[in-house]
């Protein structure tokens, strides 16, 4: 599975392998396995125009681990970074994760790319994130209207802690080997105190369970 900070092993194998078997990038797969010079444009020019693209940025590429990577400099040259190359096949579970998974928030186009760009490479990449963006039904409903009435603050007077506390759930996030799926935030609206637990779900039952074991119990409430 792809996590947004550290992509599992499991995960770049499937991705070497996915390139091997992708026509579009397995013919300078093998030339750089090969450490062959670049190939003459007749070596090329009867191939895809991804293969082609590819090709054009062969001094940008290399293999890691196996996995074909492409260097990515910004504008000022000060910063680089390694960009591995995605197959078309697994192009949908990059979009999905820094998009519409539970860490991808559903933001923008810029903003999309520019995670992407972090980590990954393709062809036509900015085509593909404007049309999975445009194509997101939630995202629209996340923006919401561009035009928005700010309601009203409200100040709560409190006096003592844990006299009021604040709860948020978040999830689903990818279950652990407990059963657990959700972060509940508990937060003393006093002191601004965090406390965070994990949850198999957010059935109410759930919630009111968990604040009296863990909170109310445990503060002698």
């Amino acid at each position: 599975m792809l996590k947004t900070d550290q992509l599992s092993n499991e995960w770049k194998d499937s991705l070497q392998h996915a390139q091997q078997e992708d026509s579009d990038i397995k013919p300078i797969l093998e030339w750089m396995k090969a450490s062959a010079p670049k190939p003459k444009w007749s070596d090329v020019s009867a191939m895809s125009s991804t293969t082609q693209s590819y090709w054009a940025q062969w001094d940008s590429l290399l293999i890691q681990d196996g996995v074909l990577c492409r260097k990515w400099e910004n504008g000022r040259r000060d910063r680089c970074h390694l960009q591995m190359v995605v197959t078309k096949a697994k192009v949908p579970d990059v979009l999905q994760l820094y998009h519409s998974g539970c860490s991808g928030g559903h933001l923008g186009v810029k903003r999309t790319l520019l995670k992407i760009r972090e980590r990954f490479y393709w062809v036509h990449y900015r085509d593909d994130v404007e049309d999975w963006c445009r194509k997101c039904t939630s995202s629209a409903t996340v923006k919401g209207p561009q035009i928005r009435n700010r309601g009203a603050l409200k100040l709560y007077n409190v006096g003592a802690p844990w006299e009021r506390i604040a709860i948020d759930v978040a999830g689903p996030f990818p279950e652990s080997e407990s059963g657990n799926k959700y972060f509940m935030v508990v937060i003393d609206y006093f002191c601004k105190w965090p406390e965070v637990f994990v949850i198999p779900n957010q059935e109410a039952s759930t919630v009111a369970n968990k604040l009296v074991h863990e909170v109310f119990c445990r503060k002698e409430f």
